[in-house]
């Protein structure tokens, strides 16, 4: 199920984590994010400077070109820190800007995840985004049906 809650302003996000590009298709075939969320989960402990019970971001940046499921993209699995510090090695980090976002909620497993982003392209709704992200609030029920994730899509770019 998907609920497209409202518009929200939202403050600049300092982000520490793991980055990978690749396309949706070799993600599907390989579980590529999810064994990097698994990465990022066990050493999540080495990023300085996080703020606590946060969830974690996955932040998608597109490349400029009209996106297929073929179409390699980056993604990055982080944690929310105050400030930067030493990032630890193999990290990257990242900015979201601030501004304003469409915001929509996806219930359910994260596997089913793709129902929802089928749905936003139908609202045409910042079609031509240069990324957009994810907030895993609590990753302990990512695969269950009580599992809700947010979805941020930025209307100022």
């Amino acid at each position: 199920m998907t609920e497209q809650n409202r518009l929200v302003e939202r403050k600049e996000i300092k982000l520490v984590g793991f980055s990978v590009t690749v396309s949706l298709n070799e993600d599907l075939e390989n579980g590529v994010i999810e064994g990097l969320r698994g990465e990022f989960l066990h050493k999540r402990h080495d990023i300085a400077n996080q703020l606590e019970h946060n969830g974690i971001y996955l932040i998608q940046v597109y490349p400029e070109c009209e996106w297929t499921p073929d179409i390699p993209f980056q993604s990055i699995v982080a944690a929310e820190v105050s400030e930067f510090a030493a990032v630890p090695e193999g990290m990257v980090e990242h900015t979201l800007p601030a501004g304003s976002y469409a915001r929509f909620t996806h219930y359910g497993p994260e596997s089913e995840i793709g129902d929802t982003y089928n749905y936003i392209r139908e609202t045409d709704i910042a079609s031509t985004r240069a990324f957009d992200f994810e907030h895993w609030t609590n990753v302990e029920t990512i695969g269950q049906e009580k599992n809700a994730i947010d979805i941020y899509l930025p209307l100022d770019t």
